[in-house]
């Protein structure tokens, strides 16, 4: 894979952390996950309208459903799981699952190298994972981190489909527009002043809205020029980026636990360089 797409995939990683941090600190965390998806494709979408078609409107709902799904799994997650264990496992595992949709559903053939390398990645991340439950969690199996990555490997597929018969800016405007109107049925069962809500909510959501779609939009935009499995892989060089984060900015430790799952994750992304 070029060096230039890895080159893109780590910004965007480096962009997926920041808006994740954003949303980790939200006092509502499910109207901030809804403005920042509704800002985006309200914003865009006027540019795009006219190049939009009946096909791209049926991909980009299918895609809304799991991406609503995704955007409230999370904000509920992060009330009941720390950063380091729900954002490694779900993100690690989502790669080896899109994986096998893209072989199934896309006619992808990674080669045994990029193979070799999506386990790497993958491994490195839910090791990081694991080893950050607590104690007393070690045993118990995180239904919840599972699930939001079969979510993640379902829209990812859906996703890349899209950028395959539109344009990436174009797909996502719609994509974005479905799902702040998935969203809302919830939103408004959820919250009881929605207005207020909204406003004390809104300057940190425009933050996490722009983040999320542009570190998105370099995604789809990578989706239509590499394989799947392979970008959907690298993407989780996002996990060692938190870990540095963490380590530099939040003055946390950086440990041999991340260490490992750190070196897993660049033996994985240096082979898809050199031979995926």
């Amino acid at each position: 894979m070029p060096l230039s797409v890895i080159a893109l995939i780590v910004l965007s990683g480096c962009i997926h952390v920041g808006w994740n941090l954003l949303l980790k600190g939200a006092t509502s965390r499910h109207v901030s996950s809804w403005l920042a998806v509704c800002l985006p494709g309200i914003v865009s979408l006027p540019f795009v309208w006219a190049d939009t078609t009946q096909h791209l409107w049926f991909l980009a709902a299918g895609s809304a459903v799991f991406q609503a799904a995704y955007y409230l799994l999370l904000a509920y997650g992060y009330e009941h799981y720390d950063l380091g264990v729900l954002y490694p496992i779900a993100r690690g595992v989502a790669p080896l699952l899109s994986t096998i949709w893209s072989v199934l559903l896309l006619g992808d053939r990674p080669n045994a190298y990029g193979i070799g390398a999506v386990i790497l990645i993958t491994s490195g991340t839910i090791w990081i994972g694991l080893r950050n439950r607590k104690p007393g969690e070690r045993h118990a199996v995180p239904w919840l981190p599972l699930l939001v990555a079969l979510i993640i490997s379902g829209y990812t597929i859906v996703d890349a489909y899209g950028t395959r018969v539109s344009s990436p800016f174009v797909y996502y405007s719609v994509c974005m527009t479905c799902t702040g109107i998935a969203m809302f049925p919830y939103i408004w069962w959820q919250t009881p002043k929605l207005r207020q809500t909204i406003t004390a909510e809104a300057p940190r959501a425009v933050l996490i809205g722009i983040g999320s779609y542009v570190s998105y939009l370099i995604v789809l935009s990578c989706y239509a020029i590499a394989p799947v499995s392979y970008v959907a892989a690298t993407r989780e060089m996002s996990i060692v980026i938190a870990g540095i984060v963490g380590w530099l900015w939040l003055k946390e430790s950086f440990g041999a636990t991340r260490l490992i799952g750190a070196g897993a994750v660049a033996a994985g992304v240096i082979l898809l360089v050199l031979f995926g």
